[in-house]
């Protein structure tokens, strides 16, 4: 449970895309600006972007969270990913020529990053295009240029991919899902998460995409109300399908009367980096199980 609470509730601050200071905009990355050979990356889907972009050898040091690809652990860890779990002194320490960071978890690194003459990135994805244009952004800072732009192709073709095999359904209508981040208060996604975007391309509609946050509390009699077709959950969270068929109020609703209640990987899911296209292919996976023969 505390690991969900770091990367659900982190990302209610957070989840990357191209911002960047010392570079703003990727059209204004100079030439003159070197290509960083010591990079810190202080998030899971940093370092999954840096590796997917073939720049793993000029990471010098990731959180101890970075865990795919597997590789990445055996690179040194300057501390967790919660910006308060890692220190200024630890990341200097790496002699870091740039350092990786997060909207909304590592802002106050900068001012003192950037007085040490260090360049930073900001990340902050709130959608897939975001996450597409920071892969793009990234490859092109680290000197690998050409390797985003086929890495960002890959993804666009998992989504097609995922697009083709939802239409061989030939569903009537998008079945409907709760996806739970948290429940005590009950949390979910809305419209301005990328993993809304997940879901739609996935062929289902998010209960709460009608909200304009992230990841809003909402209350169980909501829940109970918009009576939601399928019901999705994190795999590190300490519950089971079983729990959720236990809660009585909820016996009415379409997804417990049909058993679709599924565990979903929370670290292919959650983390804006390379994976994005698996994460919608895996919940295709999932979709097709559920809705394929009615």
């Amino acid at each position: 449970m505390k690991r969900l609470l770091v990367s659900f509730f982190a990302f209610y601050f957070i989840w990357c895309s191209a911002e960047v200071f010392a570079f703003a905009k990727r059209e204004t990355v100079q030439a003159s600006d070197a290509v960083p050979a010591r990079i810190v990356s202080l998030s899971p889907a940093a370092t999954e972007i840096l590796f997917a972009v073939g720049a793993e050898k000029q990471i010098v040091a990731r959180t101890n969270l970075c865990n795919y690809p597997k590789e990445a652990e055996k690179i040194p860890a300057v501390g967790g990913f919660d910006g308060k779990l890692s220190s200024l002194e630890n990341i200097i320490a790496f002699k870091p020529d740039l350092v990786y960071l997060t909207d909304g978890m590592h802002n106050h690194f900068i001012e003192p990053l950037t007085s040490y003459g260090i360049r930073v990135y900001v990340s902050k994805a709130h959608s897939l295009n975001d996450v597409l244009n920071e892969i793009e952004t990234v490859a092109e800072i680290t000197g690998h240029k050409e390797n985003g732009v086929k890495c960002v192709e890959n993804i666009k073709n998992e989504f097609k991919q995922a697009e083709a095999e939802i239409k061989k359904l030939k569903l009537e209508e998008n079945p409907s899902v709760y996806w739970e981040i948290w429940n005590a208060p009950y949390m979910s996604i809305g419209n301005a998460s990328f993993l809304n975007e997940i879901v739609e391309l996935a062929g289902l509609t998010n209960i709460f995409a009608g909200l304009n946050q992230e990841y809003p509390v909402v209350s169980e009699e909501s829940i109970i109300a918009k009576n939601p077709d399928m019901i999705l959950f994190p795999s590190d969270a300490a519950l089971s399908k079983e729990d959720f068929m236990k809660r009585a109020s909820w016996k009415t609703i379409s997804a417990l009367k049909n058993g679709r209640i599924y565990a979903i990987d929370a670290d292919l899911m959650s983390r804006p980096g390379p994976r994005v296209g698996k994460a919608v292919l895996a919940l295709t996976s999932i979709v097709k199980e559920a809705f394929g023969e009615q």
